[in-house]
């Protein structure tokens, strides 16, 4: 287990301890300078539960939320960003990261769920000591079996970009060990981020809608940004049935951004190889 980059107390305020007695962790003082901002797309039953899970474990950090689905939903601790319907989550990031006023922000999905052990305050601190400048940590993914039963596999999404020449090979892993963590060059959307860097390199593509995941983290590559993951930080993530893009839909966004990353091929973290999208001959 790492000891060095850990969070160190720097004092809380009353309430807190009233939280740890209840045996809630809070690290208030810790998040006063991180913002969460999350995008929501008709699924209220998800972002209800993260949004209560955030309250439980961190009462007091500011949440931003941009909801661009078809039916507009109430939400109670979190400040509502209302943009047109399916806009796409890079369009609602931006829109958010352009309401950021703390030096860093946490990108988290909304069928993730915070729990007691999430250590968010240790990715906090690797971005606040100037260690990196996106902080990720771990996905587990959750799954309701029968009655109270619940599955939960870890899985292994950051990894490495090997670039040769006009081809992109994303390969799963990390390179070598830091303090307090692993150098890698992308990190799943669990992460704590410096905005000026972030605002810096242009936020996400607002033209890859929903697939701007692999673009985000190359460019962030090509602007020196350096990234890491915590080994011990972690969400949950719930498998649910969602309305999601057709297979069709998002390989074709996938390809629009291997295009826009000026590449020839991409092979991503399972081994799919994508292509930018066929010219079509004039008549």
């Amino acid at each position: 287990m790492f000891k060095e980059g850990m969070p160190r107390s720097t004092g809380r305020p009353i309430y807190a301890f009233f939280f740890k007695f209840a045996g809630v962790t809070v690290a208030a003082s810790d998040l006063a300078k991180l913002t969460a901002i999350i995008r929501t797309f008709d699924r209220p039953r998800a972002i209800g539960r993260l949004l209560k899970s955030i309250r439980r474990y961190h009462p007091t950090m500011k949440v931003l939320v941009a909801d661009d689905g078809v039916e507009p939903t109430p939400y109670n601790n979190a400040e509502i960003l209302r943009l047109p319907s399916e806009k796409g989550q890079a369009a609602c990031l931006n829109a958010l990261l352009a309401r950021v006023r703390t030096p860093q922000f946490l990108v988290i999905n909304e069928q993730a769920e915070m729990h007691k052990a999430v250590q968010l305050e240790s990715l906090v601190d690797l971005v606040a000591n100037n260690q990196l400048d996106i902080a990720g940590g771990n996905v587990v993914t959750c799954r309701k079996r029968l009655w109270f039963f619940v599955s939960r596999t870890p899985q292994s999404k950051h990894g490495l970009m090997e670039i040769a020449g006009d081809r992109l090979t994303l390969l799963p892993g990390s390179r070598s060990q830091g303090s307090g963590f692993w150098w890698c060059d992308l990190v799943p959307s669990f992460y704590v981020a410096r905005t000026d860097r972030v605002r810096a390199m242009g936020g996400w593509d607002p033209e890859l809608r929903d697939d701007c995941h692999e673009e985000f983290f190359f460019r962030a590559h090509r602007h020196g940004i350096r990234v890491g993951i915590h080994p011990e930080a972690s969400i949950w993530e719930w498998s649910e049935v969602t309305k999601q893009p057709t297979d069709v839909s998002h390989r074709r966004d996938l390809a629009l951004s291997v295009a826009k990353m000026g590449l020839a091929e991409m092979t991503d973290l399972e081994g799919h190889t994508i292509r930018p999208p066929r010219l079509s001959r004039a008549a």
